[in-house]
């Protein structure tokens, strides 16, 4: 089973769970856009952080 075979049915799981229908025209872009975010998961639970790091209060770009 493919990567997009797999987030697909893990998709579809999802949804029936929750009782919505995702539409056969917008699952290749709602499967693009879910393995996009698991990437920013993966990068940020992949950073250790100090307990000496401070809290961010507040943000400023």
């Amino acid at each position: 089973m493919s990567e997009n075979d797999n987030t697909s049915a893990r998709l579809e799981a999802t949804a029936a769970c929750l009782d919505l229908t995702i539409p056969e025209a917008c699952l290749p872009g709602v499967v693009a856009n879910t393995q996009l975010l698991q990437g920013y998961v993966d990068l940020i639970c992949g950073m250790t952080l100090p307990d000496t790091c401070p809290p961010a209060y507040e943000y400023r770009p």
